[in-house]
């Protein structure tokens, strides 16, 4: 059976095990199946990202076991593999029962928005100026 989505039983049970090679879980968290990221989450990301589904198929129809595909991916392409990462997280994250979890309840509306030109006075002084000079950092995480 295809979803609105359209993929099918075969490329969610594939899509099943590559996240699982993302998202194993452990420590009372569900690894990505069983949190049925293949399922109704990945419809849910996929909607409003529909740009990142013609990747995800692309990636499950690749050849070999996930975990070296992924590898293999994340070294060769790393916006394919952040493309594909992202859709997997995305999708987790919004399954509430891994929310619940996490102690993470969601988008909430902001209490005491910032006043349009607050962000101004933060920038008085040149004290971030070496944090913009610097740009901005992060460090990969390979997959697991």
């Amino acid at each position: 059976m295809t979803s609105a989505i359209d993929l099918g039983a075969d490329q969610r049970l594939r899509l099943a095990e590559f996240a699982d090679c993302l998202i194993a879980g452990g420590v009372g968290l569900p690894s990505a199946s069983a949190a049925d990221l293949h399922g109704m989450w990945i419809d849910r990301v996929l909607r409003v990202r529909p740009d990142l589904l013609p990747l995800v198929r692309d990636i499950l129809a690749e050849e070999g076991a996930p975990a070296d595909v992924l590898a293999r991916i994340q070294e060769a392409d790393p916006p394919r593999f952040s493309g594909f990462s992202f859709a997997i997280a995305g999708a987790y994250l919004i399954n509430p029962r891994v929310r619940e979890v996490l102690g993470f309840p969601g988008p909430v509306p902001v209490k005491n928005p910032a006043f349009p030109d607050e962000a101004e006075a933060f920038l008085e002084g040149g004290i971030l100026e070496a944090v913009i000079a610097r740009g901005p950092i992060y460090r990969p995480t390979p997959p697991t």
